[in-house]
């Protein structure tokens, strides 16, 4: 998960997040209907369509040449792109979706120093912190430095698998273009 920070508009309280979207790798298109954000919605939407459409062109266009050895290939290379697709709408999606909200006028509360520190931290908004107040500085030094470590501990969770994918992926490949060019070789 992201971390969650609460913004209010018109005495209505909302969370918004900043950081990687797990769930936005995972459930994808899903997120901004959660959400009820009609924009991130629209624009998943659409990629999602895109890549849909690619797909199915280029398999009809094999199936018409009759070149059924590259689908599978094409289909592998597919399912790379929208894993790379995925990982970038997951990295940039909340940002986006704070910003947005942010930009239509909800703030963060004035007594979630929480909120305001996170923010400030991830450059959405000026947080200015009284130099006097020591303890309230050491407080927002230890949210931040929470918030840096936990995230530091996603990534390394989310590179690992995604490496381990595109090893898969490139092997695979690999694999049957190999297949496909010993099985021309020896003449089927």
């Amino acid at each position: 998960m992201a971390v969650k920070v609460k913004l209010e508009k018109d005495g209505f309280k909302k969370d918004a997040y900043v950081g990687f979207s797990w769930t936005t790798l995972f459930l994808g298109i899903w997120v901004p209907s959660f959400r009820l954000d009609l924009k991130g919605f629209l624009v998943f939407l659409g990629i999602m369509l895109f890549q849909t459409s690619v797909l199915l062109l280029a398999i009809i266009k094999f199936l018409n040449d009759f070149r059924v050895e590259v689908i599978p290939i094409f289909f592998f290379l597919f399912l790379g792109i929208g894993y790379i697709v995925g990982f970038l709408l997951a990295f940039f999606y909340n940002k986006i979706y704070t910003k947005n909200m942010l930009l239509d006028g909800w703030k963060p509360m004035d007594n979630d120093e929480y909120s305001l520190t996170i923010l400030a931290n991830y450059g959405y908004i000026e947080y200015e912190i009284d130099e006097k107040d020591e303890e309230k500085i050491a407080r927002c030094e230890r949210y931040i430095r929470e918030t840096k470590r936990e995230e530091r501990r996603k990534l390394l969770i989310t590179i690992i698998p995604v490496i381990f994918i595109v090893i898969v992926v490139f092997f695979t490949i690999f694999g049957l273009i190999s297949m496909i060019t010993t099985m021309r070789n020896i003449g089927y």
